[in-house]
């Protein structure tokens, strides 16, 4: 994801999707939808390694599994048919203003969401709620050279539910995220967060922003989180620009993990922050 190609954008985006995509009938309930709706930059091989996970995922589960990136099927009849919706590397003006309404509307029924890479972006803030709401942070940038570096992640919650059977610290190549306004992460539980010392958080190539340290400890430096909205679940992924990071064992468990979380139907405060 790279800011600077977002300002350099002058093509008019097509209209919102207004045709529904078929849906199986005969489609296995409860069902996991992976929505891939791009009208900013594209991570085709990122959405190409998740929709794979998220398909042997559904297996792994005995779940349905549909994926598109038809943002139509954002209607009340065709999302009540999903439990878990993951936006897998969603980027820009997505989504109509009814089709975030149903949306909004689905999730508040105790749904699910995991939201992964540039769903998290700088290209949603015309959806205040998700782009505030459920995502929070504020993307700034990541860096350019090298774009794609090794950095040691940290677990910082090693007792929550998602972070269960992962060591303290792995060993991970990616684009790295940074972000600001941090205040907006309140009423989520930080997950995984970034050793700066690990690897170069500066961006010398595009921008206004060379600095992108967000702190000395990992603490400072998340990458993903997890909230609770009533009885509604959602986990963000900062990682998964490519396919790799979805074939290593512990990005793996990660989002096994998230996954399961998200799902529980007992709606138990377990992995929940503090009520405020």
């Amino acid at each position: 994801m790279n800011p600077a190609s977002l300002a350099s954008e002058t093509a008019p985006h097509p209209p919102h999707d207004t045709v529904r995509p078929a849906l199986n009938q005969y489609m296995a309930e409860p069902a996991i939808l992976v929505f891939s709706k791009t009208r900013s930059y594209r991570h085709d091989k990122g959405i190409a390694g998740a929709d794979r996970y998220f398909a042997e995922l559904a297996d792994d589960l005995n779940m349905g599994f549909f994926t598109t990136s038809n943002a139509a099927i954002f209607n009340d009849e065709q999302l009540a048919r999903f439990d878990l919706v993951i936006f897998n590397n969603m980027s820009g003006d997505a989504l109509s203003k009814e089709q975030q309404e149903a949306f909004e509307t689905w999730f508040a029924k105790g749904n699910a969401l995991v939201a992964l890479h540039s769903a998290g972006d700088a290209s949603h803030s015309s959806w205040k709620w998700f782009d505030r709401e459920v995502i929070g942070p504020e993307f700034i940038g990541h860096p350019a050279d090298p774009q794609f570096q090794s950095a040691k992640l940290v677990s910082l919650a090693e007792q929550h539910p998602i972070m269960r059977g992962l060591p303290s610290h792995w060993i991970q190549t990616d684009e790295w995220y940074s972000f600001e306004d941090m205040e907006y992460l309140a009423g989520s539980v930080p997950l995984i967060g970034l050793d700066e010392a690990s690897y170069s958080p500066e961006n010398l190539v595009y921008g206004d922003r060379e600095d992108l340290r967000m702190g000395d400890k990992p603490a400072d430096h998340p990458i993903a989180w997890a909230r609770c909205m009533g009885d509604a679940r959602a986990v963000y992924s900062a990682a998964g620009h490519s396919y790799q990071p979805y074939d290593t064992p512990n990005y793996g468990r990660f989002l096994n993990n998230a996954a399961s979380w998200v799902l529980n139907k007992n709606r138990d405060r377990i992995g929940c922050a503090p009520s405020r």
